[in-house]
């Protein structure tokens, strides 16, 4: 039967020792009595030291599908049609689990279970990983334990009491036949003794009292029922059994050493598992202290920088207000708006108008002030793009240059519109392209701020509009009839 390595990550090993057979799957059946027998899951258990149950009772539970396993007969069937492709996933994640070390990736691992929590221990690296118990197999596993394997201290314990056991039913063996003996002895010495009687005795040194004295040689310690004799024999059964104590009382001792060992090891693992939980818990929190320190500092860098420049004054807005100071000819204006270079083109040159007329006025409202220069904005220029650039460049004043009239906005757009400054249509469309201002560099939450301050005039707007079409129509209507 084809072999592979046990784990995917090993597959490409061909040194790795830890084999198991390659999963055969058969689909039976057909309809709603189709199934799908693992022709060698008994053989697969083996090589991964798991009950062949559990294997099955996990694709059960992954599948979401019925098992049955037979143990006499080692039948593995899962309902329903499923390839070995699938199943050998799912055998994969069922390794992982329940049969590789957490720690160095071995499949040298027991399970134990310990108050309906399950633990694999490992017998390469000794590590002790916790199973998660959020899976449905947890709770099969549990109701169902591994048989328990003895150590070798337990096996050597076994092994020293059977033996113990063999030498006592030996020594009584040996009692047996030693008063068999005895007794034939006995008896033949009494014959011997009644020949003698019959013949007058028998002379110093006769047959008859050598084995007389044969018999009396015989008579051994063990069948000895002299006080001596039993006192001996009691202090040798008495040696022998303190004997055992001591070896019984020396592996329990070792296997209390063991144990208190590995719980002193587990409870420096779990400090170092929390030590280390503690210190990246504190190195997250630096990083994002860190990291909020930094937008921070940038952001007040941002606003320094932006202080500066409002504090030193824009060259080309100076330059812009010394014009208006000296002319009121918006013809004039226009060409000395055309000649600027600044960034952002047409939008950008309209901002620097704009801050011209009323950046510095902030007593006065920002309507009364596009009122009062409207023959100049008109001068300008009046064409669609001119427009859309005039409204950008309000959108960059009042959203970044001076925030704190952003709640004139309405009213300015009203003073553009009344004026025939800047169409409704083109109004509407500023307001649903929050995006528009960056060609300005005006920030995303700056840009949402304007448009929410001047959400209520284009409702109006858009209300009237639609009061105006319906109108039309009613219009339309009359003149048709």
């Amino acid at each position: 039967m084809a072999t592979v390595n046990i784990g995917q990550g090993n597959a490409g090993d061909q040194f790795y020792r830890y084999k198991m057979p390659r999963l055969q799957a058969k689909v039976e059946g057909r309809g709603n009595g189709i199934k799908t027998c693992v022709v060698n899951n008994v053989e697969i258990a083996k090589a991964l030291e798991r009950p062949p149950e559990y294997i099955i009772k996990y694709f059960g539970c992954e599948l979401g599908a019925q098992t049955n396993y037979n143990k006499e007969s080692g039948t593995s069937i899962v309902n329903g049609a499923h390839d070995n492709g699938k199943l050998l996933e799912l055998l994969e994640g069922f390794i992982k689990k329940y049969v590789q070390c957490y720690s160095c990736g071995n499949p040298e691992t027991q399970v134990k279970i310990k108050r309906d929590n399950i633990y694999l221990k490992c017998k390469a690296c000794g590590a002790v990983s916790d199973v998660d118990m959020r899976h449905k197999l947890n709770t099969f596993i549990v109701k169902n334990p591994p048989e328990e394997k003895l150590s070798k201290a337990e096996k050597k314990l076994q092994r020293m009491e059977k033996e113990r056991l063999k030498e006592a039913s030996g020594d009584n063996l040996d009692k047996e036949e030693k008063k068999k003996k005895k007794k034939e002895k006995d008896k033949k010495k009494k014959k011997g003794g009644d020949a003698d009687a019959d013949s007058g005795g028998d002379s110093p040194g006769s047959p008859g009292e050598e084995g007389a004295a044969d018999g009396e040689g015989d008579v051994v310690w063990m069948t000895d029922t002299s006080e001596q004799a039993a006192k001996d024999r009691a202090q040798a059964q008495l040696t022998k059994a303190m004997a055992d104590m001591v070896t019984q009382g020396n592996i329990e001792a070792e296997q209390a050493e063991i144990r208190k060992r590995e719980k002193e090891e587990r409870r420096k693992r779990q400090e170092e598992e929390r030590k280390q939980a503690e210190e990246e818990a504190a190195a997250a929190a630096a990083a994002a202290a860190a990291a909020q320190a930094e937008e921070e500092r940038r952001a007040a860098a941002e606003k320094a920088r932006l202080e500066a420049e409002a504090a030193e004054g824009d060259p080309a807005v100076a330059q812009m207000r010394r014009v208006l100071g000296k002319t009121k000819s918006g013809a004039k204006v226009a060409d000395a708006l055309k000649e600027l270079e600044v960034e952002g083109g047409l939008a950008g040159k309209w901002r620097v108008l704009y801050e011209a007329l009323f950046a510095e006025d902030k007593d006065t409202k920002l309507s009364a002030q596009i009122s009062k220069r409207k023959l100049i904005l008109k001068a300008v220029g009046d064409d669609p793009p001119t427009q859309m650039a005039q409204l950008l460049a309000l959108e960059y004043l009042v959203g970044v240059t001076d925030p704190d009239r952003l709640n004139q906005v309405s009213l300015a757009l009203k003073a553009l519109y009344e004026d025939d400054i800047v169409v409704e249509e083109l109004i509407i469309a500023w307001h649903g392209k929050p995006s528009a201002g960056k060609v300005l560099g005006v920030p995303a939450p700056a840009a949402k701020a304007v448009r929410q301050a001047a959400a209520k005039f284009v409702e109006w707007l858009q209300e009237a509009e639609s009061d105006e079409e319906s109108d039309e129509s009613e219009d339309s209507l009359a003149e048709e009839e």
